[in-house]
């Protein structure tokens, strides 16, 4: 299908995202410098999602929830893993509260696609977006992410079967 790519080593892309009020989905372009025309792709091996400490400690409740996606489009209206425009979704809650005691969270949260077939997921990298929605929290949330990925070219038959692939059909 795709050439190969012609990176030796992984390139390195980074976003951030805040929610525009509390529990609003909210939606940020990553400046990906990527011309729409040129046919490129890139393979993605790695995200890492950050949240501080501050932003973790606004879940206090079983029905608290911070969602954070990698998304080709910012039409969407939930984040939904059945939706073509979500490439990737990470979700963090608490699933059990004890009166007393504590755990320890591990950052970043870690999203590997190296072990897929071919390296990694390809994707399309304009428009890329970060997105962000807490669910019944008090404050607004911030999230950040960091991706690993190598570039390929494509033929021009094969671009438009990865745009229509992520494409949101309204």
């Amino acid at each position: 299908m795709a050439m190969q790519s012609k990176d030796k080593f992984a390139n390195k892309m980074f976003g951030t995202c805040v929610e525009s009020a509390a529990n609003t989905l909210t939606f940020s372009e990553i400046q990906t410098n990527v011309d729409v025309f040129s046919k490129q792709a890139w393979l993605l091996h790695r995200l890492e999602w950050y949240l501080s400490g501050t932003q973790v400690d606004k879940i206090l409740q079983a029905a608290d929830w911070i969602s954070a996606a990698l998304t080709s489009s910012d039409k969407l209206s939930s984040l939904d893993l059945s939706s073509p425009g979500v490439i990737d979704l990470m979700e963090l809650g608490m699933h059990s509260l004890t009166a007393v005691g504590y755990q320890f969270t591990q950052k970043p949260f870690i999203r590997d696609f190296s072990n897929l077939p071919g390296g990694g997921l390809i994707i399309a990298p304009r428009p890329l977006y970060i997105a962000v929605k807490g669910e019944s929290l008090a404050s607004a949330v911030t999230v950040a992410v960091r991706g690993y990925f190598t570039t390929m070219t494509l033929t021009a038959d094969e671009y438009l079967e990865l745009v229509d692939f992520y494409r949101i059909v309204q």
